[in-house]
């Protein structure tokens, strides 16, 4: 999260904690659950305003996520272990403040010495800090008494090692003049760093004047580096490109998170198999992470975007169907397949529909329901929320963040999240979709993923159909299986 003027700040906590009980509040009686059951939930049941995962790292056999909470109205580091990625142990929070007056987003790293150290901002300090883990369990960390070594400009650092130097990046917002910054150091104490200059050579076009880089992780990928962040206003993206002489050199800007989502805060491991797993926050109540994705980069430089194969052993229940066809302008359903907590998978033939796709959480009249279009004319994928809920107040802001919206603009409610999704010549369309509850992840082709928050009211909203415009289209396979819910064991 990113640390703002202290004046500004303190006002944006107090506006998060009632938020957050607003938030709480709106978990409206008589709706069916939307509490999410195989995606990392708030493990206090509490709304946590914000919730960025941090501190994510793999160390002696064990994957660590660290996350942002609050309590007395200050913001902690809490901490949750697995082994799996489905069963997560809960152990004490990595950081609390003192003498911080709160713990903002930052990252795990490990040092030249092989030991973890956590990377965070320092609310009232006046930069960005560091502690060491005393023990093999991250249980302990001692906070480095020459703390903030990194003072200010920036926020929400991320730091690492690379040829055996050590960089630190300092969140920054360019278009008010004041860059993310690139730190190094040489000390293996890690008490002492250098302020090198802005991390970015160059922005890119598609960048909107008013996007910080905030949340921001740097890491190696194929051959390429890939700098993960957010802008405020916009959510979850990310840069392709190569960090050469002390500077990330954009080639390419890509997003996570379009106008009406709620991908927000990435961050990032690199686990024991070689693989770079990302979680995000999910804007909305409750609190919640989306599901470990595994990033990579195909031959032709494309990011892919996989769910983590671990999440295969929560499938229970399986039933398929194969050869369905979807005659254009009526919706077909898929029989006896229905429900809110399910995995699905579907490859579909477009044909030559210039839409087609798949309506889930529907209703029988159709009054409620989630679509999900492939456009082959505009090469997008669409997630339409417009009839998802009769509770109109459910409908998402055009802005990730409400208080990033420039000066004198509305922030409109919006139907349905649009992503770039061109398919190549002969390829079919793939889907997997998580429904749980009141999360929707639609992974597309191995190499695109929207993130939408739904909320049907209706009881009977369980129903999945397929349906095709201006042309037939047909689904070759679909598989549906109901998912176990991950276990969340309290601290010992």
């Amino acid at each position: 999260m990113r640390s703002l003027p202290a004046s500004i700040h303190f006002m944006k906590i107090h506006t998060y904690i009632l938020l957050s009980l607003i938030s709480a509040a709106s978990l409206v009686a008589g709706e069916p659950s939307a509490m999410p059951t195989y995606h990392f939930t708030s493990p206090t049941g509490k709304n946590c305003m914000p919730f960025d995962p941090n501190g994510a790292v793999f160390h002696k056999g064990r994957y660590h996520l660290g996350y942002i909470y609050q309590e007395h109205g200050k913001h902690f580091w809490g901490h949750a272990s697995t082994t799996d990625l489905i069963h997560w142990q809960m152990q004490p929070p990595m950081l609390s403040p003192g003498p911080e007056e709160g713990i903002f987003s930052g990252n795990a790293f490990v040092d030249k010495k092989g030991r973890v150290v956590l990377s965070y901002h320092g609310l009232g300090l006046g930069g960005n800090c560091l502690a060491v883990a005393q023990d093999d369990d991250l249980n302990v960390f001692k906070k480095l008494e020459a703390n903030p070594v990194m003072k200010n400009p920036g926020w929400d650092p991320h730091t690492w090692v690379e040829d055996g130097t050590y960089y630190a990046i300092s969140g920054g917002s360019p278009g008010s003049g004041q860059p993310a910054f690139l730190y190094t150091s040489a000390d293996d104490e890690l008490a002492k760093w250098t302020l090198l200059g802005p991390l970015m050579k160059h922005e890119m076009p598609d960048v909107f004047a008013n996007e910080d880089i905030s949340c921001p992780d740097l890491f190696k990928l194929g051959n390429k580096h890939i700098l993960l962040c957010i802008s405020h206003a916009r959510g979850a993206r990310y840069y392709i490109g190569r960090f050469i002489k002390n500077q990330f050199v954009a080639e390419s800007h890509h997003r996570m998170n379009w106008p009406g989502g709620g991908c927000f805060a990435p961050e990032t491991l690199l686990d024991g198999k070689g693989r770079r797993i990302m979680w995000a926050w999910v804007l909305g109540e409750p609190s919640t992470m989306t599901l470990p994705r595994v990033l990579s980069l195909a031959d032709d430089g494309v990011l892919q975007i996989e769910p983590a194969e671990e999440l295969n052993a929560l499938r229970q229940n399986k039933q398929s169907l194969k050869d369905i066809a979807v005659t254009a302008g009526k919706n077909v359903p898929a029989e006896g397949i229905k429900g809110d907590c399910k995995e699905l998978q579907i490859t579909m033939d477009p044909q030559q529909s210039p839409q087609c796709g798949v309506k889930v959480r529907c209703s029988p009249d159709f009054m409620e329901e989630t679509v999900v279009t492939y456009d082959s004319v505009r090469k997008v994928l669409r997630v339409d929320v417009e009839k998802s809920s009769l509770n109109k107040k459910r409908l998402p802001k055009t802005f990730a963040m409400d208080f990033m919206i420039p000066k004198g603009v509305r922030n409109p409610v919006l139907t349905a999240q649009e992503a770039p999704l061109a398919l190549r010549d002969g390829e079919k369309l793939e889907l997997r979709i998580y429904l749980d509850h009141s999360i929707l992840e639609v992974y597309a082709n191995g190499r695109q993923c929207i993130t939408q928050r739904i909320w049907p009211t209706l009881d009977d909203s369980m129903g999945v159909s397929f349906f095709s415009l201006g042309s037939d289209a047909k689904v070759l396979s679909f598989d549906a299986w109901d998912m176990s819910p991950v276990t969340m064991s309290p601290l010992k």
